[in-house]
């Protein structure tokens, strides 16, 4: 007899706070971030393994779960550990919402810190979830590009200075800025090599600006010391300065200075002076700093002599130029070999003046072996734009890597990355992604997909020299928040073909219409089409360019490898 089954009471569910964080644990244990919880109970329940490479705890603090010992070992690591230990007992006391900072390490580097109250499954406080990773590349790209800026535009008013009284009100102004000197000072020697004369800002009492006014050139201090001996001084602080200049103490206790700067000002090959940069506390001087105070040094002997000859203006000028191009060639990343893509890029910066652009390239491989191949445009030309174009790229290369997406969604992505960062620049960009194609067995023809943010068309060069424009409808900028969606286009690349990349710099001029500079360009290339890449990229510039744009330059080509053919145009 088949009756029915009694029924059973369905059991509930039972919450286990412990499992769901394991669950937790395992989702995020391949993250980019490092992830711990807390228990309310100051017990470490669970941590993946980037936590402990970006936080280095001995094993068997981890092991343990002893929160306060773990807490313990990160403090000594941390630049201020009073301020993180206050807010994090000013979080635990909350019990309740989130929390955002970053974290300075004495190591160099720069973590996010991320945190988040937990609750259980009845709205129970249960602890803490924290999230650590590690920005120090980023945020050292940024603060490069704003320093650098600053010095372009330290060198741009030095450039108008009318006097030695404008040089030191330069340097002490925005030069001072860069490093937050409290003071500066320039020791010029006089022609006679017996005395040298003491020019120092306001950040010094009266009194002593006229007690070193004058001084003899064996007087023992480190600004002294460093204009007649042609050899920089990077003082951490008054002890250390002491013990070098031991006649120096007055001096530094009279002039409220702990850490000093002092750099010779050398023109052709001779020293002239020195400058030096004050400060009221303690300073370890990095290899990055010294360098900045050295070329600030630099900006300043050419100003300094272009006083005394107008030749030096020329040379100051020069060297402008080169810091500006040396700040937009550090953003750009080294090209990648690959047996599948010939890949060569150029960078050249607008002749019309020196000028930080947001005009760059990037090539990289992505997990799933496509090669992504990038070309941009951030508006403007100023340490903003630079700092902006920093952060466009850097965080483009994130979003391709861990998105896996075809090219409209990683530019999609981006743009609300963007957005959250508040990049208020807007950009154009085409983002490539190129990977074997299915159709060719022998892996040798390449499939491009590509989706374009407002940026000049592509270039697509066929084996025998044909070039076809890669347009489609106009699509969004980068950062213009504007609704709806943007496309991939997609299209074979067999051997011999290769793709032209390319901002407006080479194709704009003001007496031409931008579509002549496209077709001057397609008639170049064309032309061209057979010369091995590298000489490809010089010879397309000097024709487009003679050797000189009023903007920014940037040219990527990247040829499938394979013998380019002789056009031959149709028989009538």
């Amino acid at each position: 007899m088949h009756g029915r089954a009694e029924e059973h009471p369905r059991r509930p569910v039972t919450q286990d706070p412990l499992r769901d964080l394991h669950l937790l644990r395992a989702a995020v244990e391949g993250g980019l971030d490092g992830m711990v919880v807390v228990s309310s109970g100051g017990v470490m329940i669970t941590s993946n393994r980037k936590f402990q490479e970006i936080w280095p705890i001995p094993a068997e603090i981890v092991a343990s779960g002893d929160d306060d010992a773990a807490l313990a070992s990160v403090l000594d690591k941390l630049v201020d550990p009073d301020a993180f230990l206050a807010r994090v007992h000013d979080l635990y006391a909350q019990a309740a919402g989130a929390a955002r900072d970053e974290l300075l390490l004495l190591d160099g580097r720069v973590l996010d810190r991320y945190g988040t109250a937990l609750r259980g499954p009845d709205g129970d406080y249960i602890g803490w979830a924290w999230y650590f990773r590690d920005v120090t590349a980023e945020r050292a790209a940024a603060v490069d590009a704003e320093r650098l800026g600053a010095l372009v535009a330290v060198a741009r008013a030095l450039a108008d200075a009318g006097s030695e009284d404008d040089v030191l009100a330069v340097i002490s102004g925005r030069g001072a800025s860069v490093l937050g000197a409290q003071g500066a000072a320039l020791c010029l020697v006089e022609p006679r090599g017996t005395h040298a004369r003491i020019l120092g800002t306001t950040f010094f009492d009266e009194e002593l600006r006229t007690d070193v006014a004058t001084l003899p050139v064996d007087a023992p201090l480190p600004i002294v010391h460093a204009a007649v001996t042609g050899r920089p001084q990077f003082l951490d602080d008054r002890a250390e300065g002491v013990r070098s200049f031991p006649g120096a103490l007055e001096v530094y206790e009279r002039a409220r200075t702990e850490a000093t700067a002092a750099v010779p000002l050398v023109v052709h090959g001779r020293a002239i002076g020195s400058l030096a940069l004050a400060f009221e506390n303690r300073r370890p001087w990095l290899v990055s700093d010294k360098v900045l105070v050295t070329a600030l040094a630099a900006l300043t002997a050419l100003a300094l002599d272009r006083l005394a000859a107008q030749a030096a203006e020329r040379e100051a000028v020069r060297e402008v130029r080169r810091l500006s191009e040396s700040l937009q060639r550090s953003l750009l990343a080294p090209l990648p070999r690959s047996d599948r893509l010939q890949i060569a890029a150029r960078y050249q910066p607008a002749a019309r003046e020196a000028e930080i652009g947001g005009d760059w390239y990037d090539a990289f491989s992505t997990v799933d072996g496509a090669m992504t191949l990038v070309v941009g445009d951030v508006t403007g030309h100023d340490r903003t734009a630079a700092a902006a174009m920093a952060q466009v790229r850097n965080v483009l290369r994130g979003v391709a890597q861990t998105l896996r997406g075809s090219p409209e969604a990683v530019l999609s992505a981006l743009d609300d990355a963007l957005a959250r960062l508040h990049v208020a620049n807007l950009s154009t960009a085409v983002l490539c992604q190129l990977w074997p194609s299915d159709e060719d067995p022998s892996g040798r023809t390449l499939r491009l997909r590509w989706s374009n943010a407002g940026h000049p068309p592509p270039l697509l060069v066929h084996a025998d020299g044909r070039c076809e424009l890669l347009a489609g409808a106009p699509e969004v900028l980068l950062g213009a928040h504007v609704e709806g969606r943007r496309t991939d286009r997609e299209v074979e690349m067999p051997p011999g073909t290769a793709l032209v990349l390319y901002t407006d710099g080479l194709v704009e001029r003001r007496d031409q219409l931008f579509d002549d500079g496209i077709e001057q360009l397609r008639q170049a290339v064309e032309e061209l089409h057979g010369l091995p890449i590298e000489q490809l990229c010089d010879e397309v510039l000097a024709r487009l360019t003679g050797g000189g744009s009023e903007d920014d330059v940037v040219l990527l080509v990247a040829r499938v490898p394979g013998r380019p053919t002789e056009h031959r145009p149709p028989q009538d």
